[in-house]
């Protein structure tokens, strides 16, 4: 890889581990556009991957004492659950009609979120079930698992600092999971540029100790706004990915 392409790199998880470290989600869905057009998508995905590992392990002990336990348990246990009818979507329907689909689905519950439009949750425990199981089904359809989780956690008007650290666990727990699986399938090994790995942690560490100093500058009301701008992103990204593979 040429002087340009690691420049490109460092800058490109510098951000995506910043604004990660601040809403709690989103360092795939910044880094991994940008990636791809650096190195093969499948090095790209076992790369993010990798540093996401390293992110949440250092963003989960930061934060340990201020998640919620059971409602990272209850997500994540949906998003196990989610992830089976999920990869089998993905065998039998076209990924972009996946990504068209769920990106006018996001779209749609953004904009209604930023009218201040929300639907009320009787059952708690039933509506974080159905939410890890949403974003477990859409991650294995089409690896954006994130948004789904956020706006439920938006609409359950959790404080940002809870839903912050819930976040951190639940994609550290989940990244975890992801890692082994492809571990064991042998997608890690000799696909990864690890001295390119060593380039791009000291950064990464920086990013994570401006990200900590900014997100406790934030309010609640422009932690909300970044939250529903970075689900918007990503809806516009799957839609004009999904379009575009039509």
């Amino acid at each position: 890889m040429d002087c340009t392409a690691i420049i490109m790199t460092i800058g490109i998880i510098f951000t995506a581990s910043f604004f990660s470290t601040v809403s709690g989600f989103g360092f795939a869905l910044v880094a991994m556009p940008v990636l791809a057009m650096i190195m093969s998508v499948k090095a790209a995905v076992i790369f993010v991957l990798l540093l996401n590992l390293v992110l949440r392990a250092i963003t989960m002990y930061r934060v340990r004492d201020g998640f919620d336990k059971a409602t990272v348990i209850l997500t994540t246990l949906g998003s196990i659950i989610g992830m089976v009818p999920g990869s089998w979507v993905l065998k039998v329907l076209p990924a972009a009609q996946l990504e068209v689909f769920l990106g006018a689905v996001l779209l749609a519950a953004t904009v209604l979120m930023s009218l201040q439009c929300t639907l009320p949750i009787k059952n708690k425990t039933c509506g974080r079930l159905g939410a890890g199981i949403l974003s477990g089904f859409f991650g294995a359809s089409t690896s954006v698992s994130g948004p789904p989780l956020v706006l439920y956690f938006l609409n359950e008007k959790l404080s940002k600092d809870v839903m912050r650290a819930n976040m951190i666990w639940f994609f550290g727990l989940s990244g975890f999971l992801t890692v082994l699986v492809n571990y064991f399938y042998g997608n890690v090994s000799g696909t990864v540029d690890w001295s390119l790995l060593l380039y791009t942690i000291p950064m990464m560490l920086l990013a994570i100790w401006l990200g900590e100093k900014f997100f406790y500058r934030l309010n609640q009301h422009l932690f909300r706004k970044l939250a529903l701008t970075v689900v918007l992103i990503g809806a516009l990204m799957l839609l004009w990915s999904g379009l575009q593979n039509l």
